[in-house]
């Protein structure tokens, strides 16, 4: 991913546009039928993973719009071969409605192909993946997705999880939270 990648959503969730580098982005991961007409019309949260993960956006949305500036957000959009380090920015209009862009800030080669696909229900073993910074929690600690596999389950190149929000990225979210409500406290 170079530049920026940006979508619209309307006052209820439903993206409305996309940017001009959106589909050769879904092209180029893999994700065709994430291509804008795959996509326009239809709810956010239809492509929106794990409960937590859920909760997160919806709170990070309810915080763009009401407080008036934008929000900007470090966070991560990994393919199988890239670490790739972003600025999720979200700006409300004012229709209600809430732009994302998300650009790149840098990238690295991992050590190995990580492939992740989302498990139908989580078991004992599933691991947990950061929605937002893609780390893995396969027990107590939050791992990087290749030290995982190498080192938990080097025969399986395949990675199934469940998706949530590490403490760290939700702290991200409580400070917006917290900057909004001395905002209005002022």
């Amino acid at each position: 991913m170079t530049g920026r990648v940006d979508f619209r959503l309307n006052a209820q969730d439903q993206i409305i546009s996309v940017g001009h580098d959106w589909d050769r982005f879904a092209r180029e991961n893999g994700g065709t039928q994430l291509s804008g007409n795959g996509v326009l019309g239809r709810p956010l949260l239809e492509f929106v993973s794990g409960k937590a993960t859920r909760t997160f956006v919806q709170s990070l949305l309810q915080v763009a719009r009401h407080r008036g500036q934008p929000i900007e957000l470090d966070c991560r959009c990994d393919s199988p071969l890239l670490r790739r380090y972003t600025r999720m920015r979200l700006q409300s209009d004012a229709q209600g409605g809430v732009v994302f862009s998300h650009e790149t800030l840098h990238s690295e080669t991992r050590s190995c192909p990580v492939r992740v696909s989302v498990a139908s229900q989580r078991g004992r073993h599933t691991p947990i993946r950061c929605s937002m910074c893609n780390k893995i929690k396969p027990a107590h600690q939050w791992l990087e997705a290749e030290h995982y596999l190498q080192n938990e389950a080097p025969d399986d190149p395949q990675l199934w999880v469940i998706y949530g929000i590490c403490d760290t990225c939700a702290l991200q979210l409580g400070q917006c939270t917290d900057n909004l409500n001395a905002q209005h406290e002022h």
